[in-house]
Order: structure tokens, then C-alpha cells, then sequence
């Protein structure tokens, strides 16, 4: 198959490399282990960001995504097994009417479970059930010579922890064993409450999570007058409502691909971001509505990443401790002093890390911002880095764009253990994405 040019979701990453699908996990093994390419990368929806999902003059090979969510069985303890070419959606499709639903859902119903796993995704509901790491009871995956391990807590327990969170440079996620959790009905009861400042939308939020399931935050980071007021945006499974029912699509509105022209101007966002604010001040009532309209809100917009045009977006999420929260304010006041455009900012709490060697939560606030892939952006990220990894955070390698390599020892006090465990599972280094070349992963 010929090389053709691929890119991030967020268009800011591009290269040239051969991309296969395969329908069978055969012909995925015979493939990885007879490659010539310069490197191998499991790819599932393409959603990363950033680089982790390519590899220049190299292979990244897929799993199709069947529609098998019909052969789907829920166990009365609550087990399922998975492909881990499934989406979100489909295993929401599959077990929401039945009653169970994933506990830890990312932010898009598009994003595989394989694809969910190597990153050890979190949703909007970490500070109680941390990342979907906690609800994954066991992988199949297959590492660079074809062979397909069985690994869990118990079981080849460094494979399955450096695989969760390990970026797809451990090998592919064949299948996966979840733990579901029970669900009263398939809406949740939403809360909106606004605050005309960071400070007292901190408060709030940590307010609402002694009592809600779920919380996340919307932030205006281009107001001059009120800069950090924001939305809180929190709910729980509505008890009262109808029987489980299947869940709606809502893919509404579509985007053309990039074309020379950026939407994303200082404007258009600053008039979006006054709307949003002042129509959220008004909201006072509790609105029952979809678990997937409350979770997955961006999917409304099929291709929302084209906004930004060719030269794309940058999603920069990092995570700060409770005592930093004076350089979590200095990040989000200094964009007032730059050209770099923060479009979209959504701020979650954190609990517990997981076990994983390269998870990114841990306990504090995580802030996630949509900027304009300009070199404006670069510079006020880079200018912020280092002091983040000073100050005991770290930045999300799963959608990273430009964190330097030398800030990961402080960031991830795994990573040398890591490596250590992803040499010996892939001893010739196979195993490759430009963002392990970028960052040194896999040397």
C-alpha cells in the first residue's frame, strides 16, 4: 500500500506514512511482525490531537470498527468484553438500555476503547472514579512479535500498567474486559451555575462534587473585566424518569474540511464566549436531558476541529495541585498579554491517580484549552511548561503537541520504569509514533 499524508484531529500534526485496516487480528499480527516501515503505531479513530497516533515514513495499522455491539453480553456482575476497535457510543448503544453504563466516559462518544485505554482517559466524574483504568479488568494485547498477551492485576500486571496510559507504544489493545456499573435510567439532571470569577467558581465546583456524579467547568479566558468567570455545568443520574430507552444520535451540524480561511478569530470567540455567559446567568432551573447530550457535547458538531483551518489547533491540558491554584490564575490571566488565542477552556477536578505508569491525573484541577495552532500558542505554552513540572503537575502526553522531553522525568516519576517495561515487551523497538521520537520514549 502506498504512503499517503495523515494528520492529527487537531490538523496541527501531519505525515507521510502507510495506514492499513484490517478486518482480522491475523493478518494484524502477520502485518506488525513481516513490516519493513520505519516503525509501527496502533491507530483507532484518529482523535489524538497531537502525534501520538502517527508516524512519519512508518505503518499505522487499525482494527475495523464492526458494528458488533449485537453480541455484546453483560455478565450479572457487571463484566463485558470488548474489541478494543469499539467506540464509546457503540458500547454505550449496547448496554445503556440494559441498564449499566461505563463508569468512566471520556469526552467524545467517537474515541475507542483501545484508543480510551492507551491514553487511560478520564471524564467528567474523576474526583470519585478516577480514570478509565479503574474500571478495566483485563487486556488482550499484541506486542511486536505477533504474540497476544493476557494481562491484568494479577497476570502480566506490568504489561496491563504500562499498556493503560502507554500510548499504543506497548503494542494493540485486541479486546478488553470492563467493569459496568448500574444505572437508574438513561438521563442525567442537570445543574448550571455561573460565577463572575475564578476563585469563586472553585469554591463552587468543589461544592457540587460532594453531592453530583458529574461536574466540568467552562471557563472565558479573553475577558479583560472578569477574567476566569465561568460556567459550572453539573449532574446526576435522573431517577424518575422512563425506562431505559436507546440512546439518540445528534450529529447536526457539519463542518467542511480546512480551507485557507480560520473562523476561530479573537471576535467571534470573545461574542461567543459573552453569549454563553450571559445565557448560562440566567439558567436557574434543573434541565433533565441525554447522558450522551450532557457528556459528549462537541459531538454535536460533526468535524468541529475544522474550525481552525489548515493550520489547526493545539489542545493543551495539564494539571495542577490544590496548592498551586495561584499559577493555575497566572496561566489563565497572562493570555490577556499575549496574541495566543485560548478559544475554548474547560477546567475538571481530580482524585486519585490510577496505577498506571504514565497516568496523567492525579489530585488537583486539570485545565484543557483549545487554542489556534499559531506560534503565539507554542510560546506561552512552552513559556508555562517548566513551571508546571516545578510545581508537581504535569502535562497530558495523550493530547500533547509540544511539551519538551526534558520535562518528562519531573512530570512522570514512572517514566524510567516504563521504558524499562516497554523494552522488554518490544525489544526492537517496533513500536514507534512521532511523539516517542519527539519526547524519547522508546530509545
Amino acid at each position: 500500500m502506498p504512503k499517503m499524508t495523515s494528520h492529527s484531529w487537531g490538523n496541527n500534526k501531519r505525515t507521510f506514512a502507510e495506514h492499513q485496516t484490517h478486518f482480522q487480528i491475523p493478518n494484524v499480527a502477520e502485518t506488525v511482525v513481516n513490516s519493513s516501515s520505519s516503525g509501527v503505531i496502533p491507530r483507532g479513530a484518529g482523535r489524538s490531537y497531537g502525534d501520538q497516533a502517527l508516524v512519519s515514513g512508518g505503518l499505522m495499522i487499525s482494527l475495523t470498527q464492526q458494528d458488533d455491539s449485537n453480541d455484546l453480553e453483560v455478565h450479572n456482575s457487571g463484566l463485558i468484553s470488548v474489541k478494543g476497535s469499539m467506540t464509546i457510543g457503540k458500547l454505550l448503544d449496547a448496554t445503556m438500555p440494559l441498564g449499566w453504563i461505563l463508569p468512566v466516559i471520556p469526552g467524545s462518544q467517537h474515541i475507542t476503547i483501545g484508543g480510551a485505554l492507551a491514553a487511560d482517559a478520564h471524564g467528567k466524574n474523576h474526583w470519585h472514579q478516577s480514570s478509565i483504568a479503574s474500571c478495566c479488568e483485563e487486556l488482550n494485547v499484541m506486542i511486536s512479535d505477533g504474540t497476544i498477551i493476557r494481562c491484568n492485576r494479577e497476570i502480566e500486571n506490568q504489561l496491563f500498567w504500562a499498556t493503560i496510559g502507554g500510548l499504543g507504544l506497548t503494542g494493540l489493545i485486541t479486546s478488553a474486559t470492563l467493569r459496568l456499573q448500574r444505572i437508574a435510567g438513561t438521563s442525567v439532571q442537570v445543574q448550571t451555575r455561573s460565577y463572575k470569577n475564578l476563585s469563586s467558581l472553585l469554591k463552587g465546583f468543589e461544592d457540587v462534587t460532594a453531592s453530583e456524579e458529574y461536574a466540568v467547568a467552562w471557563l472565558d479566558l479573553l475577558t479583560s473585566h472578569q477574567p476566569g468567570r465561568g460556567v459550572v455545568r453539573s449532574a446526576s443520574i435522573y431517577q424518575h424518569g422512563q425506562a431505559m430507552a436507546k440512546p439518540k444520535r445528534f450529529n447536526q451540524i457539519h463542518i467542511p474540511k480546512p480551507r485557507n480561511l480560520n473562523v476561530v478569530l479573537p471576535p467571534i470567540c470573545r461574542s461567543h464566549n459573552n453569549l454563553k455567559y450571559l445565557m448560562s446567568s440566567k439558567a436557574r432551573d434543573l434541565r433533565v436531558t441525554s447522558i450522551q447530550n450532557y457528556l459528549f457535547p462537541l459531538d454535536r458538531v460533526r468535524n468541529w476541529n475544522h474550525l481552525y483551518g489548515k493550520s489547526g489547533l493545539i489542545q493543551w491540558q495539564f494539571i495542577l495541585p490544590d496548592k498551586e491554584t495561584s499559577l493555575l490564575e497566572e496561566i489563565i490571566m497572562g493570555f490577556s498579554k499575549t496574541s495566543a488565542l485560548p478559544a475554548l477552556a474547560v477546567l475538571k477536578r481530580c482524585g486519585e491517580a490510577s496505577e498506571s505508569y504514565l497516568s496523567f491525573c492525579s489530585p488537583g484541577w486539570t485545565l484543557a484549552i483549545d487554542l489556534p495552532a499559531t506560534q503565539d500558542a507554542y510560546r506561552y505554552i512552552n513559556k508555562f511548561n517548566s513551571r508546571i513540572a516545578s510545581a508537581e503537575g504535569r502535562v497530558n502526553l495523550a493530547k500533547d503537541s509540544c511539551v519538551d522531553a526534558d520535562l518528562l522525568d519531573k512530570m512522570y516519576p514512572k517514566l524510567a520504569h516504563w521504558k524499562t517495561i516497554q523494552k522488554q515487551f518490544d525489544p526492537q523497538g517496533i513500536w514507534q509514533s512521532d511523539l516517542s521520537r519527539r519526547l524519547l520514549l522508546c530509545n
